[in-house]
């Protein structure tokens, strides 16, 4: 029986700038629970990048969302003009979310480390978790996201081979 081995690293500051991102928001300074529009349903969305655009939704069952549908016709939503990839995330516990993603060009995907780190950043952000890390589970994998707030630097742990 092997061990897994876990590594660590940083994908530095969670920006939340919409010119930055790019997401088309005007109403407050940030792009968080913003309210999009998808065949007449709305989607609470929070935008954020760490590198590429993604929007975060919260989900009751991850598992029932139609990722594929859903993903696509939020990360290609006008108020993404460059479109992202899309985070859905169910809390599990306090300390615990499970996400799903929808990456552009790919459909759904088991994991990247990018939107591990969305999922963790934006549980802490909305409070629906009630450390500064966070254990998301995607695919058959835990990560832990760590926000340091005072630096404002995110952190990642996972097994080596993924990260």
């Amino acid at each position: 029986m092997t061990a897994t081995i876990n590594k660590t690293i940083s994908l530095g500051k969670p920006v939340m700038t919409p010119c930055l991102i790019p997401v088309e928001h005007k109403a407050t300074p940030n792009c968080i629970n913003d309210p999009f529009m998808i065949n007449g349903e709305c989607w609470k969305v929070t935008a954020m990048s760490f590198g590429s655009p993604h929007g975060a939704v919260f989900v009751d069952d991850v598992d029932n969302v139609d990722v594929r549908n859903t993903g696509s016709a939020l990360g290609t939503h006008s108020l993404f003009p460059k479109g992202a990839s899309i985070v859905f995330i169910q809390v599990l516990d306090s300390g615990t979310v499970k996400a799903c993603l929808w990456h552009p060009g790919k459909g759904e995907t088991d994991f990247t480390a990018e939107a591990a780190c969305v999922a963790g950043v934006t549980a802490m952000m909305l409070h629906r978790v009630q450390a500064s890390e966070v254990d998301v589970r995607m695919g058959q994998n835990v990560f832990r996201v760590e926000w340091n707030r005072r630096a404002d630097m995110v952190s990642l742990t996972g097994p080596a081979d993924l990260l």
